[in-house]
């Protein structure tokens, strides 16, 4: 379990400072996660990815596609992106890969 949260800490601190710089496209997650832990089994990718995005999306970041054309980033309209992330991640039968799924991106939240 201590593998898992140090790589999951890592992991989420190094997306968070890409997400300063531009959108990530959710690839990026199984990539580095694998990266720094070669020998993890798709279960835990998953589950790390999972954590990692409830945590990022709870704070300032949203999920979405980039229009092709414009390169304008649309957030996706539905109760609980990160589970539709991950049921989509599911159903590829493999680590999303660049353009698979969704990108990440950054957004000022307003303050209360």
């Amino acid at each position: 379990m201590t593998d898992q949260i140090a790589v999951a800490v890592g992991v989420a601190e190094e997306l968070s400072r890409e997400l300063d710089e531009d959108y990530v496209g959710l690839w990026v997650l199984p990539w580095l996660i694998r990266r720094d832990w070669p020998e993890v089994s798709d279960d835990v990718v998953r589950a790390i990815s999972k954590s990692i995005l409830r945590a990022l999306t709870s704070i300032d970041v949203v999920l979405g596609d980039v229009d092709g054309d414009t390169g304008q980033f649309l957030p996706w309209d539905c109760d609980d992106p990160v589970e539709a992330a991950m049921d989509m991640w599911v159903q590829l039968r493999h680590d999303p890969r660049l353009g698979e799924i969704a990108w990440l991106v950054r957004v000022e939240r307003p303050h209360p």
